[in-house]
This record gives structure tokens, sequence and C-alpha cells, in this order.
């Protein structure tokens, strides 16, 4: 009988330990994969950008000047609307991690309610996932500060083995995404960015996901219209304020001054370029400013 108990006993063991190393590999897979598949990404980016660069340098005719005629001014008067470019309009996360959340509750929250916006259609959400996924996140960035570690989405060890898989798929999306039609899903880095920056979001970029985060949808398919427009003189902090007031939308004005809510063109032309891994399928941006 103690023989019995002594095998039964040693196969438990076993099975334990190679439970545990069976989650071990497959955990270091992963996270094999995705250096792998971020280094690769990273590199077609830097290759792309370079590229670009170059030719930049070699061929930049100098425009001609030409006289403004009635039929140019005609044209100019029936112009197509501007495009909204989303990805200079993305959450900046790094205060929530060296400043603290308690000291950031408004971007805290603003993150937070995006974050279940992009994935709470999704089979792996559950109440509160954004809160545990935020936190998870930030922790896992200031144990790279602490480790000396370079600071990055792809390389974050995340504490909850569960979070850390969802938070792969989060970080690498679907190849095929539709916020309107909740199909697909898309991949964190296009929303949201880790830089010792203090610009603030360009609310006349700001992606339909961001504004539903901040408004109701009536607000943010109103303020979509007024991104569409030419000169953008229509798109201002008052006029925003003045559209949830007459939907009697409580908004909390701390939210809108993350917002710029400037029409000037920017200043520095900026470039994104964008590698992408096909075995991984994981997304890496790099931005080059001329």
């Amino acid at each position: 009988m103690n023989i019995l108990a002594f095998v039964i006993g040693i196969l438990m063991i076993f099975a334990m330990t190679t439970n545990t190393l069976f989650k071990k590999r497959v955990t270091d897979d992963i996270l094999s994969n995705s250096f792998s598949g971020y280094m690769v990404a990273s590199r077609k980016a830097y290759n792309e950008s370079e590229i670009a660069c170059f030719k930049n340098i070699r061929t930049k005719p100098r425009e001609k000047k030409t006289p403004l005629s009635s039929s140019n001014t005609n044209s100019n008067a029936h112009e197509k609307s501007r495009n909204i470019n989303p990805q200079y309009a993305k959450i900046n996360i790094y205060p929530l991690v060296f400043e603290k959340k308690e000291n950031h509750k408004e971007l805290y929250k603003l993150t937070a309610s995006m974050i279940k916006n992009l994935y709470s259609n999704q089979g792996f959400y559950t109440n509160k996932f954004e809160y545990q996924l935020l936190d998870n996140i930030i922790l896992a960035f200031q144990n790279q500060i602490k480790k000396k570690k370079e600071l990055n989405f792809a390389n974050l060890t995340l504490r909850k083995q569960n979070v850390q898989k969802n938070y792969y798929r989060i970080l690498k999306g679907t190849k095929f995404y539709d916020f309107e039609k909740k199909t697909g899903s898309p991949s964190l880095l296009d929303f949201v960015k880790f830089e010792n920056s203090k610009l603030k979001i360009p609310m006349k970029d700001a992606s339909i996901e961001l504004l539903l985060s901040c408004f109701n949808e009536s607000i943010a398919n109103e303020i979509q219209i007024l991104q569409k427009q030419k000169n953008l003189k229509n798109l201002t902090k008052t006029a925003v304020l003045d559209m949830c007031q007459k939907r009697h939308f409580k908004i909390d004005e701390k939210i809108l001054d993350f917002f710029d809510f400037s029409n000037r063109v920017n200043i520095f032309k900026e470039k994104i370029f964008v590698g992408i891994d096909k075995k991984t399928q994981i997304k890496v941006t790099r931005k080059v400013t001329t």
C-alpha cells in the first residue's frame, strides 16, 4: 500500500513538473517569435524609411511658381475634403508609466475607455478587462525601466499569463479590421504610443474609435464631418463644447485638454513607414521627420 502511494506521488510530481515545463516552453516560444517578428518588422520599416529619404534627397524638383488664374480659383473652391490621419492622433501613455496613473486619472480613464471600445466585441473580453490590461502594460513598462531594457510594446512581459496571451492578439490585430462593421480586431499600436513628448492629440485627426471614447455617437459623427473640411475653421474647442451642451452630454473639460484644436499645418513634415512581419503579423511603425 505504501509502495502504491509512493508511485502515485511520483507520478503526480512528474505530471505537475511536465505541465509547468510545457507552459514555460509555450511562453518562451511566444516571446521568442514575438521578438523575432518585431526585429523583422523593424528592419523593414527602417529600410523603407531610408529608401524614401534617399529618393527625397536625389529627386526634389523646384516647384515652379504659376500665377493664379480664375480657373484655379474656381477649382480650389471645389477641392475634395481632407483626409483624416489617425496615425498622428494616438494616446500617449508615457505619463502613466513615469508619473503614475494616480497623477493622471483622466488620461488613465480615457485610455481604458478606448481599449474597451476597441476590444469589447472580442471573445476574450471580460468585465473590466481594459483596466486589467492597462495596469499590466504600465507595470511591465516600469519593470523594463528597472531592468534598463529597451522600452517598446513588443517586448513587454505582463504579470498575468492569461492577459499576456490576449496581449499578443491585441498587439498583432487581424489582417482585416472595420470598426463600423465590427469585423476583425485592430492592433493596439495603431491607437496608443509610448513617447517622451508633450505634444497633444490633434483633434483634426482623431479616429472615430477615440472620439467615441470621449463623446456619444452623435457628437463623434458631427466632429468627423468637421474634420473633413479643408479649412477646419469650425473645429474649435468652443464648437465641441456647444455640441455637448445642445445634446445634454456632460463632458469633463479636462479630457479636452489632451487635444490640440489648432488647424495649423505641421511645422515638420512627418512620414510614417510601417514594417510587417508576415509570419507573426507584428507591425512596427517608424516616423521620419523632414
